[in-house]
């Protein structure tokens, strides 16, 4: 079975996590990765508080493995994260900005921490916050992500906050990506897109087949969304979202200071349609993994594929290393 230090710190099987979007989350999505062995998340981003409360009471009702709830430190909906301290879940995890006290408030109720960070120097301040876990984002994933490549993030953060275990996102759907992140120092990964396209996703059909039919290249960065709904881009977490091409998109891209006079409406938009569960008809969020992904499967078989794929990875890595050192002249 494949484990690593990060199974042992959260209680999980495998080091596999899945992203809390808040546009694609619900309690079953959850359970249905922890109760094989990984990391389910809950995310709150766009969500109301009666949506988030009703997930994290479903969850624990659905596994009694561990799980993540997420929260947006400079959206956060105080009320659902004070009732996320109350439930004291395995992991709290946070994303897009410095959590600063709520670091402690988690740590306080027994709960891990986790953050995601998109360079070194956010990485650095979240080990000096006291993080437990840090995720380095990649700017190949979907939704909110940086500029700088996954393979050339994660071993930069593993160097700068060592001995902390760095989880690896973005640009990876298989285990092949799997091994590579092990490979440079990650301890686990946190992965959506993948995700997205399974049977257990609360994403409309239409979302999950743009996923399958996608080429990686259809994956973009839409600047117009910063313009829109500013979450990000302050305290030092600039990130710009990455979509699918839509007709939302397409249009509002090219008027963007239409776009910033007219912010509340177009952001009442896309959160109106994502509580209504059609998400698709503003934003696809999707990562470059995309172009890898053909077809919608069920969370346990693609858990069963991770692993199966990565532990293969490895094994191949391992024997070519031995043939290496095989064919090396004596000295």
């Amino acid at each position: 079975m494949l484990k690593t230090p990060l199974c042992d710190l959260f209680g999980i099987e495998v080091p596999i996590i899945l992203a809390p979007m808040g546009t694609c989350t619900s309690a079953e999505f959850a359970a249905a990765v922890s109760n094989e062995g990984g990391l389910g998340g809950i995310g709150s981003l766009f969500r109301s508080t009666a949506a988030v409360k009703r997930d994290i009471d479903m969850v624990r009702r659905l596994t009694s493995r561990p799980f993540a709830i997420n929260h947006i430190p400079q959206a956060l909906d105080a009320e659902a994260f004070r009732y996320t301290l109350e439930v004291k879940p395995a992991v709290i995890s946070f994303a897009l900005d410095d959590p600063g006290d709520m670091v402690r408030q988690a740590h306080d109720v027994g709960s891990r921490v986790m953050l995601q960070v998109t360079t070194v120097a956010q990485a650095v301040r979240a080990a000096e916050r006291g993080v437990d876990v840090i995720i380095a984002q990649g700017g190949e994933s979907g939704g909110y992500c940086g500029e700088v490549s996954t393979m050339a993030l994660v071993p930069q953060v593993v160097d700068a906050v060592s001995p902390i275990p760095v989880v690896a996102a973005g640009g990876i759907f298989d285990g092949r990506g799997i091994a590579a992140a092990l490979m440079l120092g990650a301890a686990g990964v946190n992965l959506g897109t993948r995700f997205i396209a399974s049977t257990e996703a609360p994403a409309p059909n239409e979302w999950k087949q743009a996923i399958t039919a996608a080429e990686s290249e259809n994956s973009i960065k839409v600047d117009v969304l910063n313009d829109i709904s500013p979450i990000p881009g302050t305290k030092g977490f600039p990130t710009i979202p990455r979509s699918l091409p839509t007709a939302f998109l397409n249009e509002w891209s090219g008027k963007r200071e239409g776009a910033r006079r007219e912010r509340d409406r177009l952001r009442g938009q896309i959160v109106s349609t994502t509580q209504a569960g059609r998400q698709h008809e503003c934003v696809l969020w999707a990562g470059q993994t995309a172009g890898g992904i053909k077809e919608v499967l069920s969370v346990a078989t693609i858990m069963r594929q991770l692993i199966e794929e990565t532990e293969a990875a490895l094994s191949r890595a391992s024997a070519l290393v031995k043939m290496a050192c095989s064919q090396a002249p004596a000295e």
